[in-house]
């Protein structure tokens, strides 16, 4: 019961360890490519850094004062008309107002920003070079393009064009004269206007206008010229607009703008921050516009209210005469004249109120709840009057309503006169208390961050295309999976050949000894050591079987067959066996221009009868190694081997050789393996590259080699990496090794890589 909880903790963790041994495996076996996709990455990303334009941040400060615009219309009206406009601004409300198209698409329109215009300079370096000089340039790069290197500049007051055309780009040239040439998307040639005059132009879509206001450059100077959609400059003005509060519940907002044209931002941050505080003002300004409005509608009422009041009590006084009111009654006047006044007035705010808001919004909800109860209260009062001798609830009843009549009179008259200079004064509860400046400066550590973000993103690049190909692309890594995969029999596992110099590839390679095959370079070479082992195997295949030709064939190229080919009969012929090596690749010939045979004449020649057998066959330097070429190019290669010579030409190599050692083209793209394989059956082997050669392309390539009557005699794993983790069998390789010295000619630098 103990035991198996402990294995299966045993499992997860060897699995743990397999999969961290494997994700080091593919920075390994990738490291090249890694190293090339981070360097390029970094740097052609650092090099855009450094030639991109510097930028700019500004910034504003505005606050929101609640209590400003209620003290200055306290003071003017009173406590209770000034209510009115006591409505609080939170600072998140104010954010979203900034914001708020109807700001920013005011300051787009001031400044015209959907007109894009900008001088047209050299992809990569223009804008860089522009940036040291001042003044005006020539124009023109080789005398072409007018590209413009100094401070070249134009200004369009007005261009529109069809809404079809929006985003499309346009050249324009200055001419002389102060003439310009128009040309772009929609115009069938190009269009000539004066520079300070309105121009229309016909396109197929519809009219184009445009005002060039001034330009400041050299004739042939070339500016692009774009009209953007208004509705997407005003979002990306918006997107780009960063607003925050300073401090908790301070009610102080900084916004902040950046880009590349510091005058320019700074324009546009002032213009937002000047249509932020007008639109406030005039919010107030028309809230006390429509209040008094309605104040003016309750004149002629009011006036009729205290007419009749007047008339009425005057009608008292006539018919009782003089009366004195005791204590009780004049309290009671005086209560229910206050109650009054105050009903009266919390109506005309409700009124007024409905003016702006819904009966279900929370503020007309609170005054109806106050009404309410001076209702209640008025109705008390009534009552309490009425209890009242005859003569004197009269007398109470006529000079309340006069009172009360009167003033509300007075009281509104003033607040109309008072309501006009607060009209005319545009008081807001908001103002800027810092504009935006010009700033001398770019943002420090601009492009030292935009460096390291491009180094960051580099080295994930590198290491997500080293493991996407690893993951789509990953070959046979170890013998294991070849054997369970393909039901192929694995010969030999040949690891990586070393590199003991450095060597210049291609024409400017001048050392002739790194040519050489590895066996005659470095024979202590643990890929060496490994072939002596496939050559054990190989001597008591051949003594089994009466066929001497040995055949090497791989699915795809470069997956080291020419390699194995050359070195196994390289190591069969220091055994005292008479070996040949055939090139039997007509098509590309790798392995007769790696030994330096590439035009001289050899199998392609001997097919074609044009030559001897003895008389192609060369001798590999310092070896008793034969070497047959591929020779003269052919264009018909599988068609030659196919011919009825072939299968001569392998019976007398076979009889004046111990073993004939074949190096073929690759299976899978053309078939001269397919064809040359019965001639070598029993002796046929698949060449694999680890972490290349894929299992489905052995068992295409064994079921190939089947339909000709040939069985894959084994598999050589050729390239095992020894700098790879356990589970890609690199580290078996590398332990064991002769001490003795060797000669300095022995040691020469060579071609390691078993490519």
């Amino acid at each position: 019961m103990v035991s198996q909880p402990r294995v299966q903790h045993q499992t997860v963790a060897a699995d743990k360890g397999f999969d961290l041994a494997a994700m080091l495996d593919v920075f390994v076996l990738y490291r090249r490519m890694i190293c090339w996709i981070f360097g390029t990455v970094s740097v052609l990303g650092i090099a855009v850094v450094l030639l991109s334009d510097p930028q700019y941040q500004v910034n504003i400060v505005t606050q929101v004062d609640e209590g400003s615009a209620a003290t200055a219309a306290t003071s003017l009206l009173g406590q209770d008309l000034s209510s009115m406009f006591n409505v609080k601004s939170s600072a998140d409300t104010e954010m979203q107002v900034l914001q708020s198209r109807f700001v920013v698409a005011s300051a787009v329109d001031d400044l015209h920003l959907y007109i894009e215009v900008e001088p047209a300079r050299l992809p990569l370096i223009g804008r860089a070079i522009a940036r040291l000089n001042k003044g005006l340039s020539h124009p023109g790069f080789l005398g072409m393009g007018g590209y413009t290197w100094a401070d070249e500049q134009a200004s369009i007051e007005l261009f529109d064009v069809p809404s079809s055309l929006e985003g499309k780009h346009y050249s324009l040239t200055v001419l002389e004269g102060g003439t310009y040439r128009l040309s772009g998307e929609g115009l069938e040639r190009d269009a000539v206007g004066t520079i300070g005059k309105t121009e229309t132009y016909w396109s197929d879509d519809g009219l184009i206008t445009l005002h060039v206001d001034a330009i400041r450059a050299a004739v042939g100077a070339r500016f692009n010229l774009t009209r953007q959609s208004r509705l997407q400059t005003i979002d990306q003005l918006q997107r780009k607009l960063s607003i925050s509060e300073q401090g908790k519940d301070s009610n102080v907002l900084q916004v902040k703008l950046r880009g590349n044209n510091p005058q320019l931002i700074t324009q546009i941050l002032n213009a937002v921050a000047h249509h932020y505080v007008e639109q406030n003002e005039t919010r107030k300004a028309e809230q006390a516009a429509r209040s008094l409005t309605f104040l003016r509608e309750q004149v002629p009422v009011l006036r009729q209210k205290l007419d009749l009041a007047e008339s009425a009590y005057a009608t008292v006084r006539s018919k009782l005469g003089s009366v004195d009111l005791d204590g009780d009654a004049r309290t009671l006047l005086q209560q229910s004249s206050d109650n009054e006044a105050q009903l009266n007035t919390l109506l005309q705010k409700r009124a007024e109120t409905l003016t702006r808001f819904l009966p279900t919004n929370p503020a007309v909800v609170a005054l109806d709840q106050q009404i309410s109860v001076l209702r209640l209260q008025s109705g008390g009062l009534d009552q309490r009057i009425n209890r009242l001798p005859e003569t004197q609830r009269q007398v109470v009843t006529s000079q309340r309503d006069v009172k009360i009549s009167n003033d509300l009179y007075i009281g509104l008259l003033n607040n109309i006169e008072q309501l006009q200079i607060l009209q005319a004064g545009r008081i807001g509860n908001v103002r800027v208390l810092d504009t935006a400046m010009l700033p001398d400066q770019p943002i420090r550590m601009w492009r030292p961050l935009l460096c390291t973000v491009v180094v960051t993103i580099a080295m994930f690049a590198a290491t997500a295309v080293a493991f996407i190909r690893d993951l789509l692309f990953r070959g046979i890594s170890d013998p294991r999976e070849i054997e369970e995969q393909t039901d192929l029999a694995v010969f030999s596992v040949v690891p990586m050949a070393r590199v003991r110099a450095f060597r210049w590839p291609g024409l400017l390679r001048r050392n002739t000894l790194s040519r050489r095959p590895l066996a005659l370079v470095d024979p202590a070479d643990p890929a060496i050591e490994s072939l002596r082992s496939l050559r054990t195997a190989l001597q008591f295949s051949l003594a089994e079987s009466s066929n001497k030709v040995v055949l090497f064939t791989g699915p795809s190229p470069n997956v080291g067959k020419s390699f194995i080919a050359s070195n196994v009969a390289l190591v069969l012929a220091r055994t005292g066996k008479r070996v040949l090596l055939i090139d039997a690749d007509l098509r590309r010939c790798e392995l007769s221009r790696s030994l330096g045979c590439g035009s001289a004449v050899g199998l392609s020649d001997v097919i074609a009868g044009t030559i001897e057998i003895d008389a192609s066959i060369r001798q590999i330097e310092r070896s008793a190694l034969d070497f047959l070429p591929s020779g003269s190019m052919v264009p018909n290669a599988a068609d030659q081997l196919s011919g009825p010579g072939v299968r001569d030409i392998f019976n007398r190599l076979s009889t004046n050789y111990d073993v004939v050692v074949v190096d073929t083209a690759p299976l899978l793209p053309v078939p001269d393996a397919a064809i040359l394989a019965p001639y070598s059956s029993g002796n046929v082997f698949l060449v694999a590259r680890a972490a290349v050669t894929r299992p489905a392309e052995l068992n295409e390539s064994a079921r190939r080699l089947r339909q000709v009557g040939v069985d894959v005699k084994g598999v050589v794993l050729n390239g095992i990496d020894p700098h790879t983790g356990r589970f890609r069998y690199g580290t078996t390789y590398g332990t064991y090794r002769y001490t003795r010295s060797q000669s300095s000619d022995d040691r020469p630098a060579m071609d390691g890589a078993n490519q």
